[in-house]
Order: structure tokens, then C-alpha cells, then sequence
């Protein structure tokens, strides 16, 4: 079977694996060409996987912030605290005359949860900012960054992980009768009256003419778990920050109007996640685990890899043995590469595996780039998902689709300064807390190794 193109033979070939044709074969140990090219002997090993901590990660201006008291039995505990800025309706801003508060509360919308759910409390304290966080011009914040706050608790609830379940609300209307209205699932904390009207509903008209002045004198809010009274094993949660009017503080009080009557007014004072003011303090401690183990292994294979999201873990990907393909020179055709990291048995539960892992390259700059199966403007991607990743329960396997990125690293095109696995999208700096989880799978390991099965064609 002659082919023209070798790219065109790619593109077509990429949705199936190539069997038909008589000199299709496979590369490694001598084994029917149907069987997949694997590392289960170091001499003949095709792929090497590296488990490697991530550096310090930017923390805000991500879609979720977390608020998290986890202790994984496997990979350690993660802690996640949040530090907010208020900000303000508008600049000269006034309650209006005589306000009484009512009520005020700190909402936090549920994005996502990870942990123990059933029958775990947690109790979700809210302190004062001793440091300022609000800034006019964008600033970043890294999730190392320890917070200072005051001592003195202003809000504290005791909870349980209902992060689906939605809630009725009196919806106030100023000049109408209230009403009610259905919210998605938040979490909502009453603050402090007194830390309220000190600070906020009565404080001196300066200290409300702009969010800067403000917040030089409100400093912000910081939210955490209070580790004794968590029960079980805790969890992770994450919190919608980032949509518009999302996360807030309600204040719910009455004032005198100019003709005398009493309003109740419903007034709220934004979390502008978009513009940084919603920052993740994520700290993990891996003290006695076989994840801090693995990490200081100076193999370049891990026996395991502990991939774990929040910026925790990612892989290392190497490929030694391409060089017997290359030896092939350039008549060779890549028809399926796929790289496949096995679950190990019995790590899925009670904690479920990441639902999909992603992929990146390094360029020569070591600058995260698309691998080519993925890449938008790549003849070979085929549309979103294409490149795969994703975790199937039934072979407890991820499978991600190399055959370009194969293809070209055997041509010359690409050359591997760093391929890379991990949980966030490298795209989206933004969704690095979109996924609170974690995934065990083989990297050397015997039973659960790390495999790359590769299918071409020899054009000679």
C-alpha cells in the first residue's frame, strides 16, 4: 500500500487503528503488530514519567477561589484560605440617613466540592484583614502568599458539604411588597453587627469617597476552616469568585427616606473576582506521605504518579525509544500514538480520579505550547476533546491521543524540550482551581505501567 502524502495518511488514519495494510507494524518487543510498544523492561522503554511538584501558582483573578481543610490519606492535606476585597456601589457612596442594620451576610456561590460529603461538618470562620489587598492597577498574588489578619472571629457557621442544593431567599424590593426567589447553591455566613456598623453602615462619609480609601480602612475579610471542629477526613471546596455580582457581602437595613417613611434596603458590596480581589492562600503538607517520597526519587522514572490538582503535581513525559522510528527516516507514517496512564486498583474510592487530565508541550523558551493533536490551527486536531485525557471508569485508564505530536517529534519537525501532564488547562491561567481532585496511576510500576502504543506504517 503506497501513500503520496504521509500527512494525509495521518489525518485519515488518526480516527482508527491501522490494520489492514501488510506492512503496518509495531514498534519495541518482538510481539504481534497489534500489541502496543510499552516500558515494562527499562532497556526497551518508550515513555519515562517524572512526578514533579508545581512551582507557586497565581491565585487570583481565577474562575474559583478555595476554601479547603482536606487530609487525603494518600496525598497529604491540603489547607485553602481566602482573602477578599469589598468594594464599594460607587465612589461618594452613602447608606442614607439613619440606617439600622438588619442583617448582614457574606455570600460565597458553590462551584465544586471534593472530600468527605456525608455527614461532615465544617465550621467557616470570617476575620478581618490586618493588610491591604484591594490595589488600583492589577497586582498578583501567588497562592505561598500568608495573609496577616486580626484575631477577632466577626462571622463563623457550622455547615455540611450541600453544594448542589439550591435555596429560597426574601427577595427585598424597594416601593414594592417583597417577594421570595430561588438561588443556586452559596454558602452564608452572618457577620458581626457591630464589626458591620463600625466599619461599613456607619462609618465616617471619608472613608466611603473610593474603593481605595475604603479599603485602606476596611482592609478586607479573610475566610478558613476551623480544623478542630472538622470532622472526618474535611474536603475542598471551591467557591464562584469570579461572575459578576456572584460573591458579595448583603447588607440588609433600614433607612429614613426624604419624605420620612422607613425603607428597607438591600445593598451589596461586590467581590470583584475579575479584577484580583479574590485571593487563594493554598497550602499542601505532604510530611510522611509516599507522595513526598516519590518526589525526592532522582529516578527519571516514578514507580508512581501522584497527580494531584490546585497546582499540587504534574508529569514529565520522555520519550527514549523514538530513535529506532527516526532510524526510519522519513517514510514512515504514525497512524495512532497514544499515551496511557493506568489507574491503580483500589485508588479511585473512596475519592473519585480526576475526570480529565490535560497535555502541553515546552517550546525551546520553555513556554507552555499546544501539543499539535490539540492545537486549533493543526490540520490533525479534529475538533475539541480530540486529544483525549479523559478518565474511563470502565479500563480505570487515561488515554491521550499523540499522533501528530509523534509524527512530527520522528520527522524533525517538533523537538521534545518538556511534555508535560497535568490537571488544569495551560491556556486558562484562570481555571487552575476549576478542579479540586486527585489520580494515582503507574509510571514504572509493574502492573500499572506508563505506555505508549504507537501504530505506523513503512512507506518504503
Amino acid at each position: 500500500m503506497k501513500f503520496i502524502k504521509s500527512g494525509l495518511l495521518t489525518l485519515l488514519v488518526s480516527l482508527f487503528i491501522f490494520s489492514g495494510c501488510k506492512n503496518s507494524t509495531s514498534v519495541g518487543l518482538d510481539v504481534d503488530p497489534n500489541i502496543a510498544l510499552n516500558s515494562k523492561f527499562i532497556d526497551t522503554s518508550t515513555v519515562f514519567t517524572k512526578l514533579m511538584k508545581q512551582d507557586s501558582i497565581v491565585s487570583n483573578g481565577t474562575n474559583n477561589s478555595v476554601l479547603a481543610y482536606f487530609k487525603d490519606p494518600v496525598f497529604g492535606t491540603t489547607t485553602g484560605n481566602i482573602a477578599v476585597a469589598l468594594t464599594l456601589p460607587s465612589a461618594n457612596y452613602t447608606f442614607g440617613k439613619n440606617p439600622v442594620l438588619d442583617s448582614a451576610i457574606l455570600v460565597l456561590p458553590f462551584a465544586g466540592f471534593y472530600g468527605d460529603s456525608t455527614g461532615t461538618n465544617y465550621t467557616v470562620e470570617v476575620r478581618q484583614l490586618d493588610e491591604v489587598l484591594y490595589t488600583e492597577s492589577p497586582k498578583t498574588y501567588y497562592n505561598t502568599k500568608k495573609w496577616n489578619f486580626k484575631t477577632t472571629l466577626i462571622g463563623s457557621k457550622d455547615f455540611n458539604a450541600r453544594y448542589k442544593d439550591s435555596i429560597i431567599l426574601q427577595d427585598i424590593l424597594v416601593g414594592k411588597k417583597d417577594t421570595i426567589k430561588k438561588v443556586s447553591a452559596q454558602l452564608r455566613i452572618k457577620l458581626d453587627p457591630s464589626f458591620i456598623n463600625n466599619n461599613i453602615l456607619k462609618t465616617d462619609s471619608l472613608n466611603l469617597l473610593s474603593n481605595k480609601v475604603f479599603n485602606d480602612f476596611i482592609k478586607g475579610l479573610y475566610v478558613s476552616l476551623n480544623k478542630s471542629t472538622t470532622t472526618n477526613n474535611g474536603g475542598v471546596f471551591l467557591f464562584n469568585t469570579y461572575a459578576q455580582n456572584a460573591a458579595k457581602l448583603d447588607l440588609f437595613y433600614k433607612k429614613t427616606s426624604t419624605t420620612g417613611s422607613i425603607d428597607t434596603v438591600n445593598t451589596s458590596l461586590a467581590i470583584m473576582g475579575t479584577s484580583g480581589y479574590a485571593v487563594s492562600e493554598v497550602t499542601w503538607d505532604l510530611n510522611g506521605t509516599a507522595v513526598a517520597t516519590e518526589l525526592q526519587n532522582t529516578s527519571k522514572n516514578s514507580n508512581n504518579l501522584y497527580i494531584k490538582s490546585l497546582g499540587g503535581t504534574q508529569v514529565k513525559v520522555d520519550f527514549p525509544y523514538l530513535s529506532k522510528l527516526k532510524a526510519l527516516g522519513d517514510n514512515v507514517a504514525i497512524n495512532r500514538a497514544e499515551l496511557i496512564l493506568k489507574v491503580v486498583n483500589g485508588s479511585e474510592t473512596p475519592y473519585k480520579p480526576i475526570s480529565r487530565l490535560r497535555a502541553f508541550r515546552w517550546d525551546i523558551a520553555e513556554r507552555p505550547q499546544y501539543i499539535p493533536d490539540e492545537n486549533p490551527s493543526d490540520f490533525r486536531n479534529l475538533g475539541p476533546g480530540f486529544i483525549g485525557g479523559f478518565y474511563n471508569s470502565a479500563t480505570k485508564a487515561y488515554v491521550f491521543n499523540f499522533t501528530g505530536y509523534i509524527q512530527d517529534l520522528i520527522n524533525g519537525k517538533t523537538k521534545n524540550y518538556g511534555t508535560f501532564i497535568t490537571v488544569s488547562d495551560f491556556t486558562s491561567s484562570g481555571s487552575v482551581f476549576d478542579v479540586a481532585s486527585r489520580s494515582l496511576t503507574g509510571g514504572s510500576n509493574v502492573t500499572y505501567k506508563a505506555q505508549l502504543k504507537i501504530y505506523y506504517t513503512d512507506l518504503k
